[in-house]
């Protein structure tokens, strides 16, 4: 059975396995998931199913309307924060198709509440699959420059928390 746990710093050279498994496309350094672990460990979790490592979910406060740039250590958050931003979702084929993805992101939605919204980018053409989770896309073009440095289909999506 699936299980969603807090992400600890002895996860993280599993969570950059898991990263190469999954996005092989978007290499990030092990420091960059070090990073987000450690200015928001109430926001970063890990899937095990039957014990082992099966995907991971990475989120930290941040500011509505921009984002950090892939491949970045932040070392601190910045002030003012008014959304959760979701850094990363993956999970490895085992864990696709149990239900996994929504609770955390429901769970996450949750935690957002203070901040008012949870946003991300979306890449792999996952736009459908987080258009199922409450998100909707939003087209800024200030964005332009670091949305194409994902990949040219990568979306801004936004969710509002619940109140």
């Amino acid at each position: 059975m699936p299980l969603w746990r807090p992400l600890l710093p002895a996860d993280i050279p599993a969570v950059s396995a898991i990263a190469a498994a999954v996005h092989p496309d978007f290499p990030e350094d092990e420091a960059v998931f070090a990073d987000r672990q450690a200015i928001a460990p109430d926001f970063c979790f890990l899937l095990e199913i039957d014990g082992a490592p099966a995907g991971y979910i990475l989120a930290h406060p941040y500011r509505l309307g921009t984002l950090p740039a892939l491949n970045t250590v932040l070392a601190r958050l910045p002030e003012g924060c008014d959304t959760l931003y979701i850094h990363d979702l993956a999970l490895l084929p085992a864990a696709r198709g149990t239900g996994a993805a929504r609770q955390i992101v429901e769970s996450l939605l949750l935690l957002a509440a203070p901040f008012g919204a949870l946003s991300l980018v979306a890449v792999n053409g996952s736009v459908p699959f987080w258009t199922r989770m409450g998100f909707s896309v939003t087209d800024d073009l200030r964005l332009a420059a670091k949305l194409s440095s994902y990949e040219p289909d990568a979306r801004y999506m936004v969710a509002p928390a619940p109140r």
